[in-house]
């Protein structure tokens, strides 16, 4: 006997495309990670193994320990909340932009404070050798 879609009462199997072999994808799943993990152990290895013979060629040391620098290369390492440099820049060059000082006094060469250079640049006052 055959129902209305061409199958037999006793078929248990039906076509039907959302089957998922589990198993199948499982073990897929897990030879993945075991060609992972036996990868990472030969890259390290191989590292390992270069890294020995450069220094051996080149006599060249291992590298010393930059953990707690503030600076690594051109790397900041200090955390935003505890990395004040900037602070301490500002504060070390806003007297310079809020004061009359020398620049150079033998050729007569002096600063003023920002604020007022701005103001007489925005009158029309340019200091003296300025393009006009």
């Amino acid at each position: 006997m055959s129902n209305t879609h061409g199958h037999q009462h006793g078929d248990r199997h039906e076509d039907n495309a959302d089957d998922i072999s589990y198993g199948k994808v499982v073990a897929v799943g897990v030879a993945s990670l075991v060609i992972f993990a036996l990868c990472t152990v030969w890259a390290a290895v191989i590292l390992k193994r270069e890294t020995a013979r450069v220094e051996s060629a080149t006599g060249a040391p291992k590298p010393a320990v930059f953990i707690g620098q503030q600076e690594i290369g051109i790397v900041d390492q200090a955390p935003f909340l505890t990395d004040h440099r900037l602070e301490e820049w500002r504060a070390a060059h806003q007297g310079r932009l809020e004061n009359y000082g020398w620049v150079d006094r033998a050729k007569g060469i002096a600063h003023i404070p920002i604020e007022t250079a701005m103001d007489q640049v925005a009158a029309g006052a340019l200091p003296q050798g300025a393009p006009r």
